[in-house]
């Protein structure tokens, strides 16, 4: 309960613009199954690795899930709670932002041995490394420990330290090598065709592993190999490599990606290598004959782990050895590594089943985790409505596409509602309602209304060329939907943005349904109906709606925003939330419903701190028959994240909470540190700081006050600080305060 209690005051906010809803659940029933991680967000193309996250001494697992062509990606957090052998796990939102900002692939290893799997991800032109700080106090945590690792390229010689190259497009290899309880790195060189090994010296320089700064280079050409083209040749080290000299990178392509996973296949006690490329559509066991000092790779195979089951996708496979049943044994897990390949079927396991060292792989299933949640491929835009008339709202979902075997194809995905007006729960009907996949859309959102006048609700989508296509619902009043026509470019008109995000709303109150559309740029268009009640014609009144604009990180997104607006009444209000390429959600609130052009005031730029992977795509309604609107959030992955008005963290009033005036924080907002200001005299405190999942993600024991307290690791959104005196058991020595890091 004290969690809830927590989190209800998070949740309101109300100053900073924070919806009455937290993360909730919805019973999803697909082919006759209860999906048991339903609103876990879907996965698309991904690395995984194991870690403990709730210090049960069993092995979870952690996708980074690269949901787009950006990048960008998001941690997700699977909690192990089968016995040895067993597949089960639960989804745990709140540990996703305990993870620090990656960007392009992240591996979970650990390099000092403490027993806590640290993060090495992409930095550009190499490999930076998070230090795994967690504690069962104090929660997950990470620190940086390394923005960049360097190795001297001329260990023999007169030092020659230069950045530790590992593209931004593949993975590069990275484990014990040498067998001396170090990790090494194995890393395809600039120019792209053999394989750097670079050795950690941490253990011969200091007697412990617990140092990221002695690498050396071990070998320019690991293995004595060469691969160009998904080919590889053997004992073709170039010259350059025997007279150990440096490659000139201007003289050759460079390398577009590989990944690289280092497994002792066969256990004889040293590394052989897994190679997925860009350019390859299989990975390539290569087998080391040699030693873990010298390594000799003279034998491939693309038929791995075996001819029956071959891994094989679209693009760029890659692979992780993760123990996923909980049996102590690497087990074998393939994902595609590039966008626009497969989506709903891109986690391939396969259970290591072998008795010995060495390992054999038995396939299981092409949709790990994925079998059990909401997945629609690539892209989720949700909608609700009542789809066959029986008074409760269904789910729709549209999509930018299912991976079909060559191609991702754009459809609409249709979960009925076979629960009541009060407790929803949702069943698969279709994965192409109304046959939407024939006219090949492509990235259809949808949005619903009435906007011919005749009783029933139509459906509009926005595709990726700026059009807006219209599903004419026949059905009339109170009978289910009936799509038997669709209005191509039904308006006649193409919006100067594409990747159409409609939404229709009455915006200037004359009673018929306008036109918001959120466009590629990061800013929304604004339609107004000047048509009748049975007769829609939209104008174009501004390509700037408010002056809204959630264009993401140049540096990260370019110019793209991908705006998904959802516009709604709150008393006499008029509010807009607008999904995001950077996963935020943004809240507006209008001015004046009769000045259009006006600059709309920006409540939130990240409300309730959500943010559950890129191009989020909120949809703000009512679901449960509380009167109070739930939300629904969509993202670049193809899944749903559910947050409830009726959720269990909520439900205290906030004002209970602030029992006394007897401590402050200051400065709040803060952008890094805070302190305490004590009003009766107190020099220790008891500091106690919740996220808004009520997780405790920073402690500080009789703490001083003037002492400064560190939030370096903790991300930007809103907190709840406890403050209790050091000196006092009494409750009336506690304070509770909000905090908000920006």
């Amino acid at each position: 309960m004290r969690y809830y209690f927590i989190l209800f005051c998070l949740f309101l906010f109300k100053g900073f613009a924070q919806l009455s809803v937290a993360f909730d659940t919805i019973n999803v029933i697909e082919n006759g199954k209860s999906l048991k991680l339903s609103w876990a967000g879907g996965i698309n193309y991904s690395n995984i690795s194991n870690i403990d996250l709730n210090f049960d001494g069993k092995k979870d697992i952690v996708v980074f899930d690269r949901s787009n062509q950006f990048g960008s990606a998001i941690f997700k957090c699977f909690i192990n709670t089968g016995n040895a052998g067993e597949v089960k796990y639960t989804h745990d939102m709140s540990l996703s932002g305990k993870f620090p900002s990656a960007k392009d692939w992240a591996i979970l290893l650990d390099y000092n041995n403490d027993g806590k799997e640290d993060v090495f991800t992409s930095t550009t032109g190499g490999i930076k490394v998070f230090k795994n700080t967690s504690t069962i106090s104090g929660g997950i945590s990470f620190t940086l420990a390394k923005t960049m690792l360097v190795s001297d390229y001329n260990p023999s010689g007169s030092p020659s330290i230069s950045n530790l190259y590992a593209s931004n497009v593949g993975v590069p290899g990275l484990g014990d090598i040498d067998n001396d309880n170090d990790i090494d790195v194995l890393t395809f060189s600039p120019a792209g065709f053999l394989v750097e090994f670079h050795k950690n010296m941490s253990m011969e320089t200091y007697g412990h592993a617990d140092s990221l700064n002695k690498y050396i280079i071990g070998d320019l050409c690991w293995g004595k190999m060469q691969e160009s083209s998904c080919v590889v040749s053997f004992s073709q080290c170039p010259l350059f490599k025997q007279l150990n000299l440096n490659i000139n990178v201007n003289q050759q392509p460079l390398h577009a990606g590989s990944c690289l996973t280092c497994v002792d296949i066969d256990g004889d006690n040293d590394k052989d290598l897994i190679m997925g490329d860009i350019s390859c559509d299989v990975v390539q066991l290569a087998k080391n004959n040699g030693t873990s000092s010298v390594a000799l790779v003279t034998d491939t195979t693309k038929l791995f782990p075996n001819a029956a089951n071959q891994i094989k996708f679209n693009i760029f496979p890659c692979t992780y050895i993760v123990d996923v049943n909980g049996d102590g044994k690497k087990d074998l897990l393939a994902t595609p590594n590039a966008y626009g390949s497969e989506n709903v079927n891109s986690v391939w396991y396969y259970e290591n089943v072998s008795s010995t060292p060495t390992m054999s792989f038995n396939f299981k299933q092409k949709n790990l985790f994925q079998d059990e949640m909401i997945d629609v491929g690539q892209n989720s835009f949700p909608v609700l409505f009542d789809y066959n008339a029986d008074g409760v709202k269904d789910l729709l979902i549209g999509t930018y596409g299912y991976y079909n075997g060559t191609m991702l194809k754009s459809q609409l995905t249709l979960y009925k509602n076979i629960g009541s007006q009060t407790a929803p729960s949702f069943s698969l009907i279709t994965r192409d309602y109304a046959g939407i996949s024939s006219y090949s859309f492509t990235n259809i959102v949808p949005t619903v209304g009435d906007i011919d006048g005749d009783g029933d609700i139509d459906i509009l989508v926005g595709t990726s060329f700026g059009q807006i296509h219209w599903l004419k619902n026949s059905a009339g009043s109170g009978s289910p939907a009936t799509f038997t026509q669709v209005a191509i470019n039904a308006f006649s008109f193409t919006t100067i943005s594409s990747n159409t995000a409609p939404h229709l709303f009455d915006l200037n109150n004359d009673g018929l349904l306008d036109l918001l559309i959120g466009m590629k740029n990061g800013r929304v268009s604004y339609y107004q109906n000047n048509g009748t009640s049975s007769n829609p014609s939209f104008t174009l009144i501004t390509n700037t709606l408010g002056n809204i604009n959630v264009q993401g990180d140049v540096a990260v997104y370019g110019i793209d925003g991908f705006a998904t607006p959802y516009a709604y009444k709150e008393g006499t209000d008029t509010k807009i939330l607008v999904g995001s390429i950077s996963g935020q959600i943004f809240e507006y609130i209008f001015p004046s419903v009769s000045s259009p052009t006006v600059s709309y005031t920006l409540l939130n730029n990240y409300v309730n701190g959500i943010n559950v992977g890129a191009q989020s795509s909120p949809y703000f309604e009512d679901i449960n028959n509380d009167a109070m609107r739930d939300l629904f959030v969509g993202n670049a992955s193809g899944g749903l994240s559910f947050y409830s008005s009726k959720s269990p963290n909520i439900g205290f009033n906030e004002n209970s909470l602030n029992n006394s005036n007897l401590f402050s924080i200051y400065p709040n907002p803060t952008n890094q540190n805070f302190y305490i200001k004590a009003e009766n005299g107190d020099q220790l405190v008891n500091v106690f700081i919740y996220d808004l999942f009520g997780q405790l993600v920073l402690t500080k024991k009789n703490h001083q006050i003037n002492e400064i307290i560190q939030t370096n690791n903790l991300t930007k959104g809103l907190y709840l600080v406890n403050i209790q005196s050091a000196n006092s058991n009494s409750t009336a020595h506690i304070k509770f305060n909000k905090l908000i890091i920006k």
